[in-house]
């Protein structure tokens, strides 16, 4: 049962985001025929003003089509990618939880590097947070990092087999008298305990590190805790957890397939003050642009560019509110947020400058998401990184639009 005044006391402090400027509306389309077409290329982002390290390379053509089983060794199957070093993939990805909380903590640092992203709604249904799946790439920080979610604790960590890498969790422990478990309860019970790694567990450097100032000075300190993968992934090996996980389940092939819709852009705007989240086409990159709040995402590791990935996959997913508090204060008692990716539904994907109509399943309690086409066929995302949407279609479901 949803709890509306909660939500309303979240929306008493924020402004409900419209959709793209010009824009009504539109629902997931069926796909029509039709060939790609050129498309502009998008506002450059402002220089960041920091040094970078070069992200680690793959090989530069996918030889492909791959999946949705049967991966070359030396092929991510997370990005359907050859990769320069086959050892990286022996490894477990970590699911680090991201802060989104406003523009304070933008530009993040490291997802430009994250194989996966994943964006969710949390309590009150007005904000959203991401997990970034680090994987193929190792780079020297993420986050900032902050506290996990249902969706994590439920589904993430066994789909990828991965490592939760967070700042902490709502918990009973100092409640009398006790209620039903929250997150930290729930991480301590799960088959994969050993591989969660929190602050409020005792994880500190050199796998969580304090580093003020990132992304601008004067920042509140729990905006403040980075991950370093390099520090994990050699803890994953000396607790000898380091094993590669069965990623199968995603296709991938160059060629888009056929039957997309052109389009230059789409918008998913969150309740609340969500943010609002809008993807452009960039022709010149054959790549997707993010833009938060109409401002180009960077990312602090990677001065004078701008956040981009090749397919962009939303989900329409059932959301309901938990039997516990994720937050209790100024703002009210905030319901913890289910988002149920055990299951399957409709879902849009972006790719080549295209959208497609799709279906999603994973009715596996483990194992990859996949997506399919009307009739079950694999649909193909194109080789490269993916972000993914997780939208409700219960109660304060975001506003998703599409241009053209």
């Amino acid at each position: 049962m949803v709890h509306l005044e909660r939500w309303q006391i979240m929306m008493g402090i924020a402004l409900i985001g419209g959709l793209v400027a010009c824009s009504a509306p539109t629902p997931i389309p069926t796909p029509t025929p039709t060939p790609l077409i050129a498309i502009p290329t998008a506002i450059p982002v402002t220089p960041t003003p920091t040094a970078a390290p070069a992200p680690e390379q793959s090989v530069a053509t996918p030889i492909g089509p791959y999946g949705p089983t049967g991966f070359p060794p030396d092929v991510n199957p997370l990005t359907g990618q050859p990769v320069a070093d086959p050892t990286t993939l022996n490894r477990r990805p970590l699911l680090v939880k991201v802060s989104n909380e406003s523009s304070v903590v933008r530009p993040q640092s490291g997802w430009a590097f994250a194989d996966h992203v994943w964006e969710s709604q949390m309590e009150g249904f007005a904000q959203t947070r991401y997990t970034a799946v680090i994987y193929s790439q190792s780079p020297q920080q993420v986050g900032s990092v902050r506290s996990a979610r249902l969706i994590d604790v439920e589904h993430l960590v066994d789909m990828y087999g991965g490592v939760l890498v967070f700042s902490g969790g709502s918990s009973n422990f100092r409640h009398e008298p006790p209620g039903p478990p929250r997150i930290m309860e729930l991480v301590l019970a799960a088959p994969w305990r050993n591989r969660a790694m929190s602050e409020q567990q005792g994880y500190g450097a050199p796998y969580l590190v304090r580093i003020p100032d990132v992304p601008r000075p004067g920042v509140a300190s729990w905006h403040t805790l980075f991950a370093v993968p390099s520090a994990i992934w050699q803890w994953e090996t000396e607790t000898g957890i380091n094993q590669r996980p069965n990623l199968d389940g995603l296709a991938f092939n160059l060629n888009p397939p056929a039957g997309g819709t052109p389009t230059t852009e789409a918008t998913i705007d969150y309740p609340g003050i969500g943010p609002k989240h809008t993807w452009r086409w960039d022709g010149a990159s054959g790549r997707w642009l993010s833009w938060t709040d109409d401002q180009p995402d960077g990312d602090y590791l990677l001065p004078n560019t701008q956040i981009a990935f090749d397919n962009v996959v939303i989900l329409q997913v059932p959301h309901s509110e938990a039997d516990f508090l994720e937050q209790e204060g100024a703002l009210g008692e905030l319901y913890s947020v289910r988002i149920n990716l055990a299951s399957q539904g409709d879902g849009v994907l972006l790719r080549d400058g295209q959208r497609y109509a799709i279906r999603w399943n994973r009715l596996a309690a483990e194992g990859m998401l996949q997506l399919t086409d009307a009739s079950g066929g694999a649909v193909p995302l194109k080789p490269g990184t993916t972000f993914f949407h997780t939208a409700d279609t219960v109660f304060f479901p975001p506003q998703i639009a599409f241009l053209p």
